[in-house]
């Protein structure tokens, strides 16, 4: 008696592979959290100060916060961030609590901060979570174009295409719409910044010339700023944006906003130094949502047969 052959899968290979590795990705980003956790059970706790910044010789536009505690043997420790943001992300002064062990503090110590502890692991478990869930549309679409045995209707055949088609138009629509949040969000954060910020006068001292990566001819030019605060103290900053042509050059003098807590968090008082990101943001993501939307209003969930008249 000869056996049957086994039935194809209705899942394509790609759509596999997605949710093989997005759930692989959610679970090794589980078990980072879980082992964090772990990790600092049995550590000591101490407070710590942000005394500096470290730029790591790599760039100017990268900020690690420098941060001191002392032990409870009484011993002065410091440390520097495990990452690094294009404008300092603490006050000078403000203060973080480490957990270290005791046998080696230095080494061991962990900031108890989100963007320290937790930022990594984050962006690895959203990315899970969004690549999870574009698996999921894909697994379902599949498998409701799966052929029945049994004869179906005109209607449910129409319904059902359109709860796809609705799984499909979702997509561009939460891409849109998370390219539209960060722009909203980052514009909200300019409108701090210039409410907040004081203003002075700065002086460009250097115009930095970079290699892109990946292009070894093609260079991208920002310009370094010094200025005083209120207070006296001289500060150099790099601009935030950097682009194949830069229109500053050394002895130009341009507006500027600090923080006057913590006057390394400095920016170039222009339009597309405030605005220039959030509008990169809108022009990505309102195509992606316009496109979803408008598919979803053509979507036709009723069933019903359009007959042609003449």
């Amino acid at each position: 008696m000869m056996n049957s052959p086994a039935a194809p899968s209705p899942h394509s290979r790609s759509t596999l592979v997605i949710l093989t590795l997005s759930l692989g990705a959610l679970l090794f980003s589980l078990c980072w959290l879980v082992s964090s956790l772990i990790a600092t059970h049995r550590m000591t706790v101490a407070e710590g100060t942000v005394v500096s910044y470290d730029q790591g010789g790599r760039n100017w536009r990268s900020y690690q916060p420098v941060i001191v505690f002392t032990t409870a043997r009484g011993e002065r420790e410091q440390i520097t961030g495990q990452t690094s943001s294009t404008q300092p992300a603490y006050d000078i002064g403000q203060t973080l609590r480490v957990f270290y062990d005791p046998a080696s503090p230095a080494r061991s110590a962990i900031i108890d901060d989100f963007g320290q502890r937790w930022f990594p692991v984050g962006v690895v478990m959203l990315l899970s979570v969004v690549f999870s869930a574009i698996g999921a549309m894909m697994f379902v679409l599949e498998r409701g174009n799966v052929k029945h045995v049994g004869p179906s209707s005109y209607s449910q055949g129409r319904r059902k295409r359109g709860r796809q088609n609705l799984l499909i138009c979702l997509i561009p629509i939460v891409i849109g719409a998370g390219f539209l949040l960060g722009a909203a969000a980052s514009a909200m954060r300019e409108r701090q910044i210039i409410g907040s910020y004081t203003r002075t006068t700065g002086k460009v001292v250097e115009v930095q010339e970079a290699e892109r990566p990946y292009q070894p001819r093609s260079h991208m030019y920002s310009a370094i700023v010094a200025f005083k605060t209120a207070t006296g103290k001289e500060v150099t900053f790099a601009q935030g944006s950097s682009s194949s042509h830069n229109d500053l050059g050394s002895g130009d003098e341009v507006s500027v906003l600090y923080d006057a807590n913590t006057p390394d968090r400095a920016m170039i008082d222009s339009f597309w130094e405030h605005w220039g990101l959030p509008a990169i943001l809108v022009v990505i993501g309102l195509p992606f949502f316009a496109v979803g939307v408008f598919f979803v209003s053509t979507v036709d969930f009723s069933g019903a047969r359009h007959s042609k008249r003449t």
